[in-house]
C-alpha cells in the first residue's frame, strides 16, 4: 500500500472513534484504556500455566503474551489493604442489628459491561459512590471478571467495603452482556489428572494479584446446582482460606426469590456437605421484593445449613423505590442488596441537575436522602414506607425526601483505627479542576483512588455539649471550591446557635510526641472563624479553635491538639459557635498527626504512555513500580502500600529540569492518568511521580520522566474553558444514537447577526460533539431571540432519535466560562439556560416535529459585553444524570455556537470566589526527609517513537522494543530490539502497535490489506 493510502485507511479507521481522532494521526491513540486481552479465560489459563511452574503469578512479559500491557494492568490493580470494621457495638441507632449487611449490587461509574467505567477519566460528572459507610459489599456489576477498576477497589478498601472483581452474567432473557454458561462451566470445571479443578487456585491468586475481593454472578440460568459447580466454588473458599484471603467472597443471583432447605447447599452452603458455597441474593418478585413468608424461609434454611444468616440478602431492583420495605423490617436477620443496573448505577441515571456542580451535589444530597433518610442524617427518620418514595423530583418534594434511609436497618461502618496520623481533605475523587492548597493546577478530571475516607455519619449534628439534634447549621461537599484535590466540605449557618458536626467514630492512638492538629479553611471575609476542631477523648470533647482569618483565601494552620501520647481519639468533628443564617465555612484539610515517622519506599521504572496529542496537550498514562516486597501476599505478587510506608502518590509536573514543580493529581494506585493536560507555552515538559508516606510528612524522591513532543501533532487544544461534552463513547446502544441523535437546522431571529446552521448527516467521528464555533450569534443586551432547532426525524430510519433525549440550551452571561447558575427558579433573568425540554423515561414528539422546537429569550441587560458561548445538549431520558451542560452524554448530541455580546451596560460581574494565582511547589520538593537522595532525574524519551509501512515489513525509528496487536487485542508479534518485523504473513485489517523508548511508551496504527 501506498503512505498516502494508508494515511487515507487510517483516517477513515478513526472515524469510527468517538473522541480526539486526530491526535491518533501522530503516533497517539485516542482510547485510553484497552481492555481487549481481558479475557476470564485467558487470566486463568494463564495462573493455571504459571502454577504448574510452581509459581503463582505471572511475569508481566506473560501479560503481554495474552495481550494485557503494564500500563492497562497497573489500572485493574489495587494494592490498599482491605481494612477491618470497628465494632458496632455502640452503634448510633442501637434498633439495628449488629453486622446487618448492605449489598450494593451496581456498577462502577459509567459505562457497560467491558466498558471503562469506574476508570480515571477526565470527565468530572462521573459516580464518585461515597455511602462505604454503610456498605459492606460493592458488586462491579458493569465489567467481567478481573476487570473492576483498581481505583474503585482501592476506595472501598479504605472504607473496610469488599468488593467483586466483577461478574459473569448468565442469562436466558436476551439483556445485554449475558453468555451461556454451558461455556464458562466446561472450561472452569476442568479437572487435572488427579481429578483436582485445574482453574481453582489460580482463580483465587487471580483476585489475590489483583487486589480485588471475589467473583459475582447473575446466574438466571440452568446448573448452578449441578454437582461439580457447587464444589468448584466449595474449594474457592476453602482454597482462600487456607491463604489466608479472609475478604473471599464468590456471590450469586438467580431466578430464585426463596431459599428452601432443598437449594441451601448449591445457593448458600451447607456445613454438614462442606460448607460455604455462595453468598446469596435473593431475586425481587414482580420487581418488588421478596415476600415475608420467602424472607421468613430463607432464613430458616440459611441458619439450619449454616448457622447465619451472614451473607444472605434480599434483592431490590431499585427501578423504583416504591418496594415493600417494611418486609425488612420485620424480619431483621435479612440483609439488603440493592440491585441496579447494567450501565451505571440508579442513583446516577435518576439524579439531575442545571448544571455539572448541580448535578454532583445533587447527587451526594440523593446519596444521603437513601442512606441516611430523607432528612439526611441519622437522627431523625421518617417511618418506613413501602409507597410515596420518589425517585425524581415531584413539585417542590426532593427526590427521596420522605424516605425512610437504610441507616435505619443498617448499622454504620467506620475502618479508621491504629496509630495517628489521620487525615482528610474531604475530596470525593473528581473535580471540575484540580487543586493544590487552593489554587487550580489542572482541568477537569475524575479519579475515585483519589478519595479520602468518607465521614462515618452524614450528617450527625448536634447542639453543642448535648445529644440533641440542632437546626443551626447544615453540611454537605462541594466542588466549587476545594483545598487539595476536588471538593471540600462546606458548613452552612440555618440559624443562631451552637453546632457540632460529629463527622468520624475512630480508635486512633497518640503514639508519638507533640500531637498536633493541622486544618486549612475558607470564610469568603476576614475575622473570627467561629470554628473549632473537636476531639472525643475517654468521653469527653476537646475543642481546638481555629481562630481568626487574615483574608478570604484558604489559610491551613497547625494547632496545638492538647493530646499526650496514650490518649486515644474515639470520634473526630468539627464545631461551630455562633453560627447564623449567613454563615459558610469550608474546610479542605483535617489532619491530626505526631512526631513519628517513616521513610516511604521508592518509586522506580516510572513509565508514560502518550495517548492523545496535541501541539498545546496530551493526556498520558503513568504507571510505576515501588522499592519494596511485600508480606501479606509475597506468594501471590501483590505489595500493599503500608507495607511499603507508602499512603499514596502524588502525580508532579516541572517545564524544564529546575522548573518549578507543581501537583497536578494524587492516587493511590500505582498508575495515574493525566487527562488533556494543558502545556501551551511549555518548552520541555516532565512528568513525575513521588511517594508519601504514611507519616503524611516525608516523601520519596520524585522520579521524572522527560517528554519529547512530536511536532508532527497537530493543532488543537483539546482543554476547553467551558468543559467539554461529548457522547460517553461506553453506553450500550452508541451505536444507533450515532445514526440519528442530532440536530440538522439551528436558526435565530432577532439578533444583531442571525445562526444559520444545517448539517445532513451525524457528527462524522462518532463524538456526538458537533464544533459549530465558527457560526457566530451577535446579540445586543436586552434584544429578544428566537430560537429554532430541527432534529433528524428517526422515524425514517431507526427511531432512536432525540425525541427520546432531554435538551437544553446555555449561554455564559457574566464571562465565567462555565454555564453556571444554569437556572434560578423565581429569578430566571438571572440564570443563563434559555430552554429546556423533554421528560424523564418518555420520548417527546415535539423534538422531531417537521416545524422544529422554537424558543424565545430575552439577552439579560447587564449580560456582559464580549464573547461568549452557546452551548445545546440534548441526552437520554432515561438517564437523567447525564444530562448537563458539561460532561459525558448518555447517547446524547452536544453542539457549540460562539456569542459576541454587544451593550453598553457596564456588564454583571463574576463573583469569582476560587483563589486565584499560581499554585506554590508541593511541599519539601528538594528536602523529601532527612537521609533521601536529590529527586532522581529521568531524561528519557529524547525522540519520538514512529513507524513506515509497507506491505511487507514494519519498519522503527526511535524504537527500543515493540509489540503489535490485532484490532480485538491478540498479541501477534513482538521486536525485542526495536528491529524491523515481517508483517507479510498477518491477515489484512487494522493492528495497533506500541513504542517503547526508555521510559515514553507511543501507540500506533496501521492497516495492511
Amino acid at each position: 500500500m501506498k503512505k498516502t493510502t494508508l494515511f487515507a485507511a487510517l483516517v477513515c479507521a478513526m472515524m469510527s472513534t468517538p473522541t480526539f481522532a486526530l491526535a491518533q494521526m501522530t503516533g497517539a491513540t485516542e482510547k485510553i484504556y484497552d481492555f481487549a486481552g481481558y479475557s476470564d479465560e485467558k487470566i486463568l489459563e494463564l495462573f493455571a500455566k504459571v502454577l504448574k511452574e510452581n509459581r503463582q503469578f505471572p511475569t508481566i512479559d506473560e501479560f503481554k503474551s495474552i495481550g494485557i500491557q503494564p500500563a492497562d494492568l497497573a489500572f485493574v490493580r489495587s494494592h490498599v489493604r482491605p481494612r477491618a470494621i470497628l465494632s458496632q457495638k455502640d452503634r448510633l441507632v442501637q434498633d439495628t442489628r449488629e453486622g446487618r449487611q448492605l449489598w450494593m449490587n451496581t456498577p462502577t461509574g459509567l459505562g457497560k459491561v467491558l466498558g471503562e467505567g469506574g476508570y480515571p477519566n477526565a470527565n468530572f460528572t462521573d459516580d464518585v459512590f461515597s455511602m462505604w459507610n454503610y456498605t459492606q459489599l460493592y458488586g462491579a456489576w458493569n465489567h467481567g471478571l478481573f476487570q473492576a477498576p483498581g481505583a474503585w477497589v482501592d476506595a472501598a478498601h479504605k472504607n473496610g467495603t469488599d468488593i467483586f472483581s466483577g461478574i459473569k452474567f448468565f442469562d436466558t432473557t436476551g439483556n445485554p452482556g449475558g453468555v451461556d454458561a454451558s461455556g464458562w462451566m466446561k472450561f472452569v470445571l476442568t479437572k487435572n489428572e488427579k481429578g483436582e479443578f485445574t482453574y481453582a487456585e489460580p482463580l483465587i491468586n487471580a483476585l489475590m494479584y489483583f487486589g480485588s475481593d471475589g467473583i459475582n454472578y447473575n446466574w438466571e440460568a440452568a446448573n448452578y446446582d449441578s454437582e461439580d459447580v457447587i464444589a468448584f466454588h466449595k474449594k474457592l473458599w476453602k482454597i482462600a482460606e487456607e491463604k489466608n484471603f479472609i475478604n473471599y467472597h464468590s456471590a450469586i443471583y438467580t431466578s430464585r426469590s426463596s431459599m428452601y432447605d432443598t437449594y441451601a447447599n448449591a445457593l448458600f452452603g451447607d456445613n454438614s456437605k462442606g460448607g460455604k458455597t455462595h453468598d446469596l441474593m435473593l431475586n425481587y418478585v414482580g420487581n418488588d421484593i421478596t415476600g415475608t413468608f420467602s424472607m421468613q424461609t430463607s432464613i430458616t434454611a440459611a441458619e439450619n445449613k449454616m448457622g447465619t444468616t451472614d451473607g444472605l440478602y434480599a434483592g431490590v431492583y431499585m427501578s423504583s423505590m416504591d418496594r415493600s420495605w417494611k418486609n425488612f423490617e420485620s424480619n431483621p436477620k435479612m440483609n439488603i442488596c440493592l440491585w441496579g443496573e447494567h450501565d451505571q448505577s440508579r442513583f446516577m441515571s435518576y439524579n439531575a441537575g442545571d448544571d455539572a456542580y448541580d448535578v454532583q451535589r445533587n447527587y451526594q444530597m440523593l446519596l444521603e436522602r437513601a442512606f441516611t433518610g430523607g432528612y439526611r442524617t441519622p437522627l431523625k427518620f421518617h417511618p418506613v414506607a413501602n409507597y410515596g418514595n420518589n425517585w425524581e423530583k415531584s413539585g417542590n418534594k426532593l427526590p427521596l425526601e420522605t424516605f425512610f434511609g437504610f441507616a435505619k436497618m443498617i448499622p454504620e461502618r467506620s475502618a479508621i483505627q491504629g496509630n495517628l496520623p489521620f487525615s482528610t481533605r474531604f475530596n470525593l475523587g473528581n473535580g471540575e479542576r484540580f487543586y493544590y492548597k487552593g489554587k487550580r493546577t489542572a482541568g477537569s478530571w475524575y479519579n475515585i483512588s483519589a478519595q479520602d475516607v468518607v465521614p462515618t455519619y452524614r450528617w450527625l449534628i448536634y447542639q453543642t455539649g448535648t445529644k440533641q439534634q440542632s437546626d443551626a447549621l447544615e453540611a454537605e461537599f462541594t466542588h466549587k471550591d476545594a483545598y487539595t484535590g476536588g471538593s471540600c466540605l462546606l458548613l452552612k449557618g440555618k440559624a443562631a446557635g451552637d453546632a457540632d458536626v460529629v463527622l468520624y467514630k475512630t480508635a486512633l492512638k497518640v503514639d508519638g510526641n507533640n500531637p498536633v492538629v493541622k486544618i486549612a479553611a475558607k470564610k469568603r471575609a476576614a475575622g473570627d472563624s467561629k470554628l473549632f476542631v473537636i476531639l472525643q477523648v475517654n468521653n469527653e470533647w476537646k475543642e481546638i479553635a481555629y481562630g481568626a482569618f487574615a483574608d478570604k483565601t484558604w489559610e491551613e494552620k497547625t494547632l496545638p491538639s492538647g493530646l499526650s501520647q496514650g490518649d486515644v481519639i474515639t470520634a473526630i468533628g468539627l464545631r461551630v459557635k455562633g453560627a447564623d443564617s449567613d454563615y459558610a465555612m469550608h474546610v479542605g484539610k483535617l489532619e491530626i498527626s505526631d512526631e513519628t515517622y517513616a521513610k516511604p519506599a521508592d518509586v522506580k521504572d516510572l513509565t508514560v504512555e502518550i495517548k492523545q496529542e496535541t501541539k498545546e496537550s496530551l493526556t498520558a498514562k503513568l504507571f510505576w513500580t515501588v522499592d519494596a516486597e511485600g508480606k501479606a501476599r509475597k506468594d501471590q505478587g501483590l505489595v500493599y502500600n503500608d507495607e511499603a510506608n507508602i499512603d499514596h502518590f502524588e502525580v508532579l509536573y516541572k517545564d524544564g529540569v529546575n522548573g518549578k514543580v507543581t501537583m497536578i493529581g494524587m492516587t493511590s494506585q500505582w498508575a495515574a492518568l493525566v487527562p488533556r493536560f494543558d502545556l501551551q507555552g511549555a518548552t520541555e515538559p516532565y512528568f513525575g511521580i513521588r511517594a508519601v508516606s504514611t507519616d503524611l510528612k516525608s516523601y520519596s524522591a520524585p522520579q521524572w520522566v522527560k517528554i519529547t513532543r512530536n511536532e508532527s501533532a497537530p493543532s488543537g487544544n483539546v482543554y476547553d474553558p467551558y468543559g467539554l461534552s461529548y457522547m460517553n463513547p461506553n453506553w450500550a446502544h452508541v451505536e444507533k444514537a450515532r445514526e440519528s441523535r442530532y440536530l440538522t437546522s439551528v436558526t435565530t431571529t432577532g439578533a444583531t447577526e442571525n445562526l444559520n446552521y444545517s448539517a445532513s448527516g451525524p457528527v462524522a467521528d462518532g463524538s456526538q460533539y458537533a464544533d459549530a464555533r465558527s457560526h457566530v450569534l451577535k446579540v445586543q443586551q436586552g434584544q429578544e431571540i428566537t430560537l429554532n432547532l430541527k432534529a433528524f426525524n428517526s422515524s425514517t430510519s431507526n427511531g432512536d432519535g432525540l425525541k427520546w433525549c432531554f435538551g437544553g440550551g446555555w449561554i455564559d452571561f457574566d464571562d465565567s466560562k462555565d454555564f453556571n447558575p444554569a437556572m434560578i427558579a423565581d429569578k430566571p433573568e438571572e440564570g443563563e439556560c434559555i430552554f429546556r425540554v423533554g421528560k424523564s423515561h418518555a420520548g417527546t414528539d415535539a423534538i422531531e416535529a417537521a416545524a422544529g422546537l422554537t424558543y424565545k429569550f430575552t439577552v439579560p441587560q447587564d449580560a456582559k459585553p464580549g464573547p461568549s458561548r452557546l452551548r445545546i445538549v440534548f441526552s437520554d431520558a432515561w438517564n437523567i444524570g447525564s444530562f448537563a451542560p458539561v460532561g459525558l452524554t448518555g447517547k446524547g448530541f452536544t453542539i457549540d455556537f460562539s456569542v459576541q455580546i454587544e451593550g453598553t451596560n457596564a456588564g454583571r460581574v463574576y463573583n469569582e470566589y476560587r483563589d486565584q494565582g499560581d499554585a506554590e511547589q508541593p511541599e519539601r520538593i528538594d528536602d523529601a526527609h532527612p537521609n533521601l537522595p536529590s529527586a532522581i532525574e529521568r531524561t528519557q524519551g529524547a525522540n519520538v517513537s514512529t513507524i513506515e509501512v509497507d506491505q511487507q515489513t514494519l519498519r522503527f525509528h526511535h524504537v527500543e522494543k515493540a509489540w503489535v496487536y490485532a484490532a480485538d487485542g491478540k498479541f501477534v508479534a513482538y521486536s525485542p530490539n526495536g528491529a524491523a518485523l515481517d508483517i507479510s504473513h498477518l491477515s489484512s485489517g487494522a493492528y495497533v502497535v506500541k513504542m517503547q523508548n526508555e521510559r515514553v511508551i507511543r501507540s500506533a496504527k496501521f492497516v495492511k490489506e
